[in-house]
């Protein structure tokens, strides 16, 4: 029996997200788990194993058909020791041996990548970046994250820590980072961060239509504040005015540094579309240096939640990047 299907898991802290493929990349099957995290690393990897005999039940495929399977994980994974130091999202999750302790449970292949950078890989494939060698995955949602591609391949440094955008230091004095530091840009432009800041300044008493929605008892988040910066709420306006500008000098030092193709922003936050691009493509403008800007640019991501999988699976099929994954 010809082994020509590949799993790819995209595991996070709240889901487990996975699909099956054949040889070309089309998808058989996929399917979705509410990820156990409390309970520890072991019975996630029972629920990885559950979630493939799950997409091969819904294909009609075969355990001895499978080559490879693939796992992106947010957090500081080790290339070099194949070790996930740890994770922010899964407690508990500290120098874990995915890719060993998968293969012996499914006696099947196992290579496992962060998140970003598999969807880094995802997007410069078959999403928003095709065409470009040299290309920036950056994802704004509850924390800011990156994947950075060069000569078309993932660039993971020395061990694989490459692409943490979201703790460049961009104010020495800002807010403390979950990582231990202060002024990261996390801290200061991520969904979370837009969501605090606003927040904050309504504790402080200041006037919003804001006030609307926690006179409901409920918190404001990131949208609330797009939405009410569209109306030309003062406060609203101001809170991402000050997230906008550090995510776009954050963006300027990557132009700068990697001098990219293409930069390409998911996450929740990129669905504010032109009131959050328009500015960003401005500050690059007026503040990289000036070839780089000119020749870089800045677009949407297309594969939303499918980045994940998409990357590990090129990992997986690609013959070039399989080999450097063995």
């Amino acid at each position: 029996m010809t082994n020509n299907l590949y799993a790819a898991i995209d595991l996070g802290g709240t889901k487990i997200y996975s699909v099956l493929a054949d040889s070309k990349g089309d998808i058989l099957a996929h399917t979705r788990l509410e990820t156990r995290a409390r309970e520890g690393s072991e019975t996630v990897m029972d629920q990885m194993v559950s979630s493939v005999d799950q997409l091969l039940e819904k294909s009609g495929g075969k355990k001895e058909q499978l080559a490879k399977i693939g796992v992106c994980i947010a957090g500081f994974y080790d290339w070099e020791k194949r070790l996930l130091i740890h994770s922010p999202n899964m407690a508990g999750w500290s120098d874990v041996d995915v890719e060993s302790r998968l293969q012996d449970k499914l006696g099947i292949p196992v290579i496992a990548e962060n998140d970003a950078n598999a969807a880094a890989l995802g997007e410069s494939r078959r999403g928003a970046g095709q065409g470009s060698g040299d290309m920036v995955f950056i994802t704004v949602s509850t924390g800011i994250g990156a994947g950075l591609i060069t000569d078309g391949k993932i660039y993971r440094g020395s061990r694989g820590f490459a692409g943490e955008a979201g703790h460049m230091v961009v104010k020495p004095d800002g807010p403390l980072c979950g990582c231990g530091r202060r002024g990261c840009l996390e801290t200061v432009a991520s969904g979370t961060a837009i969501a605090r800041i606003a927040n904050e300044q309504m504790q402080n008493g200041r006037k919003t239509i804001l006030s609307e929605i926690t006179a409901q008892n409920s918190k404001v988040t990131a949208p609330d504040v797009f939405a009410a910066a569209k109306k030309k709420d003062p406060l609203a306006q101001e809170v991402l005015q000050g997230a906008i500008h550090y995510l776009g000098i954050g963006l300027v030092n990557l132009v700068n540094l990697l001098n990219p193709q293409v930069i390409v922003i998911g996450g929740g936050v990129a669905e504010a579309g032109d009131d959050l691009f328009v500015p960003l493509r401005q500050i690059i403008a007026e503040h990289a240096v000036p070839p780089a800007a000119a020749s870089v640019t800045l677009r949407k991501a297309e594969l939303g939640v499918e980045a994940g999988v998409a990357g590990m699976l090129c990992l997986l099929t690609e013959s070039k990047a399989l080999g450097e994954g063995e």
